[in-house]
This record gives C-alpha cells, structure tokens and sequence, in this order.
C-alpha cells in the first residue's frame, strides 16, 4: 500500500515558527504554504494568529473554510470558533497592512480538495500525521 502525506488545511504539527516579515512577502509570492497557531476569534469570526516577531495575522471568516460554506457564503461561526488554539495552515494573501498579514486558510483547503480530485488513487492511505507500517 502507497502511503501518501498530503497537506491538508489543519496544521502538519504543533510547532511555532516565528516568521520574519520578509518570509511572509516571499511566501505571499511564491503561494507557499505555512501553518501557525490560532489565538482567538473575533465577534465577526475571524481568525487571529501570532506570526511571531510582533507580527499578526488575520484570516477574514470568508477565508477559514473552502468546504463547509453556509447559505450566506460564509463557514458557519462554530467552524471558525473551533480552530481556537490550533494549528491551522494558510497561504498569505496580502503583507501591505500596517497592522496585520491577510492569511487565507480557504486557498489550502482548495488545493487539498483539488489534490483529492486530481493525484489521489485508489490504495493510497492519507492522514495527518501518517507513520509507514
């Protein structure tokens, strides 16, 4: 059995990274993924994460999720209330706020279900944080 590790949009594993403000602009270009933590929500469910560095991100609640969209077009409040300290992945949308980096969790979760769609094949085993038996 082929065992494939494919990202998905929650975190790889539960370790902070500081990032500089440099990384965040080459990652915003190159579309790289990254992952940090999850420290609160807002009343309007978005998402807040250290970057480390004094520096914060936001993920815009029509960024948490690419899946479970509700009727407004929006992830339900419990989705984004969930990920509360969490590990959650994102690619980095905009670094030309004064006062936070745009983070997109939703840019992830579309190319994890595209990778589903297109490269997963019959008999591959996909987890998190799969081990080879």
């Amino acid at each position: 059995m082929e065992y494939n590790q494919k990202f998905i949009p929650e975190g790889w594993n539960d370790m902070n990274k500081a990032f500089s403000l440099e990384e965040l602009n080459v990652a915003s270009i190159n579309g790289n993924v990254m992952q940090a933590k999850v420290t609160r929500c807002d009343s309007n469910y978005n998402l807040y994460l250290d970057l480390g560095n004094n520096i914060t991100g936001i993920i815009p609640r029509e960024e948490v999720e690419a899946v479970n969209i509700d009727e407004t077009g929006f992830p339900k409040p419990n989705i984004c209330t969930s990920k509360i300290n969490r590990f959650v992945q994102f690619k980095v949308k905009d670094t030309t706020r004064k006062d936070a980096v745009i983070l997109s969790r939703r840019a992830v979760g579309k190319d994890a279900m595209n990778w589903m769609k297109n490269d997963l094949k019959e008999g591959m085993c996909v987890c998190r944080n799969c081990k080879k038996y």
